[in-house]
């Protein structure tokens, strides 16, 4: 079952790199992921699949693609808690993305509040919690 986790996690990078079919990418990791229990690196994928997705779920620049970052760091934050040896690279991730969150004044003008839920439309569609840059 380690190798075929391997395999999956493999594929699931073949999806993201060469094809650009992300919602395919996050099947193959989380299958991979569910082979192997305590390991990182497919929520690690995840994550950078979210965070690569602002131009894909909005015009690279803005509301709808600085969301993206919250789901992402939900997942960087999945890998370094299911896997200790994630921890560094996550951290490293979160902090990196973190600039590119919304800040306080975009929120308060869509009448959200920072530690609420929020629903990230496009092909995440999952829900997360709202962060400010700031």
């Amino acid at each position: 079952t380690e190798q075929k986790a391997k395999y999956l996690l493999l594929i699931s990078k073949i999806y993201y790199r060469d094809l650009r079919n992300f919602p395919k990418s996050r099947k193959y990791a989380l299958d991979a992921a569910a082979l192997k229990s305590g390991w990182g690196e497919p929520y690690l994928l995840i994550g950078n699949l979210y965070a690569s997705s602002g131009p894909l779920c909005g015009t690279g620049r803005g509301w709808e693609s600085q969301v993206v970052t919250w789901t992402a760091i939900d997942m960087w934050t999945k890998a370094k808690n299911v896997d200790p040896k994630s921890a560094n690279e996550a951290n490293a991730l979160i902090n990196r993305y973190r600039q590119y969150m919304p800040t306080r004044e975009d929120i308060f003008f869509r009448n959200i509040s920072a530690g609420s839920s929020y629903y990230v439309p496009c092909w995440i569609q999952e829900s997360t919690i709202v962060r400010t840059s700031d």
